[in-house]
């Protein structure tokens, strides 16, 4: 997701930046798991895979002896069969999902959302909580109540990880199919958005094992790439919980005990859950004091991203001015000029602010220019340097672009 052509990193820092002030007025993260922690054993995770509308009736029949966890795009097909999910989950960074969000009777499930949400939906919301990744980028600002967590790259796995991090031992999943239906579906019946969700449509193909070992099923890469990251956090936490998938369609996913939804039920669902008030947000006092913080690192990092910016446009002159004669310069000179760029390497290799992974992308690209320049494998070390100059002239004009990217994030808060 953070290629070096990839502005969807800057989006999520801008709206992390933007969500802040909501988020410090939503109910902590800290205070939802120490008020219902290891309070109860069975959960149900629900997507919106093509194979969810035959479920609904027995998880209408079981809904007060699971933990209800589901994905936002699921939402509206549950509440119009009378199911009340604990927990909502999204980390759209469009405001598409303002569409799975419209009835605002449910005044009891809690909407968890992903800091990188789309301020739109979140300043909509109700009853929410939003969430700070588990990354350094997030857990630079101190706002220890509020996090942390790895929301994955897609909502259900993000509801997958709310789910053990809640203490679930048991985790069954429905709707998972991550995969088309045999009618060439993308979703269930009922989505929002149509059974055929045209997003789906231009993404590469391919063929993957079915659910059961029934042959295979058609998926995307996408979809594909979706299912590898769950595997790896099933198998990573197998020690915790067990997870069954009774989707009973889709693709296989391996560290799962594939069990019909029926028998899950039986076997599992004997007992009702308990019932719990809504957590409290912080007090305007404490979550003020917050902001008053939140604001000086902000102006911090605004003074340290304008300096950075300053120091490489005039590295970037001196550069464009060695390039720009038509003769070698001596080696002693350029030799103190390949330092100067060393340093300024040093500089923004050691910057917690610069480093903070929002300008990953930018910094893979520099090891391609460098990279580049290496693999001509230049003997003398004056044309190796300029080479070098050369690479690092072009690759500033792009870091410069994207730190006044960044710069300008910081600015709108």
């Amino acid at each position: 997701n953070l290629g070096s052509n990839s502005d969807l990193s800057f989006e999520c820092y801008s709206h992390l930046l933007q969500n802040i002030p909501s988020m410090l007025e939503s109910i902590p993260f800290q205070r939802i798991l120490s008020e219902r922690k290891n309070k109860f054993e069975n959960a149900i995770v629900v997507s919106a895979g093509p194979s969810l509308a035959k479920q609904l009736p027995l998880l209408k029949a079981y809904q007060d002896k699971a933990v209800i966890f589901c994905a936002d795009g699921a939402l509206s097909m549950l509440e119009k069969e009378g199911i009340v999910p604990d927990y909502v989950t999204n980390l759209d960074f469009t405001d598409l999902a303002m569409k799975f969000f419209q009835n605002k009777e449910n005044k009891t499930s809690l909407n968890i959302l992903s800091c990188a949400t789309h301020p739109n939906l979140v300043h909509f919301l109700d009853n929410k909580s939003v969430i700070l990744r588990d990354d350094p980028l997030y857990q630079r600002f101190n706002l220890n109540d509020f996090g942390y967590i790895g929301t994955g790259t897609h909502v259900s796995h993000f509801s997958y990880t709310l789910a053990l991090a809640l203490g679930f031992k048991n985790i069954i999943m429905i709707g998972q199919d991550l995969a088309f239906d045999e009618k060439g579906n993308s979703h269930s019946k009922g989505f929002d958005f149509g059974e055929k969700f045209s997003g789906e449509e231009n993404i590469d193909k391919l063929k993957v094992p079915a659910y059961a070992g029934k042959g295979e099923v058609l998926t995307h890469i996408t979809w594909n790439d979706y299912r590898i990251k769950l595997e790896y956090l099933f198998a990573c936490n197998d020690q915790k919980a067990k997870f069954y998938n009774a989707t009973e369609g889709g693709a296989r996913i391996n560290f799962t005990e594939e069990l019909s939804f029926k028998e899950c039920c039986e076997k599992l669902l004997t007992k009702e859950k308990p019932k719990f008030e809504l957590p409290k947000s912080l007090t305007k006092n404490r979550s003020d004091k917050l902001l008053v913080k939140f604001k000086e690192k902000i102006q911090k990092d605004q003074e340290n991203a304008k300096r950075f910016l300053d120091d490489a446009l005039a590295l970037k002159q001196i550069l464009e001015n060695i390039l720009s004669k038509d003769f070698l310069l001596p080696l002693e000179f350029l030799e103190k000029v390949y330092q100067n760029i060393e340093n300024f390497n040093h500089n923004l290799d050691t910057d917690e602010f610069i480093q903070d992974e929002v300008l990953r992308g930018a910094f893979a690209y520099r090891g391609k220019m460098i990279a580049d320049v290496l693999k001509l494998h230049i003997q003398d070390k004056t044309h190796f340097i300029t080479a070098y100059i050369k690479a690092y002239d072009e690759w500033l004009l792009y870091f410069i672009e994207k730190l006044g990217q960044k710069y300008k994030s910081l600015s709108k808060v």
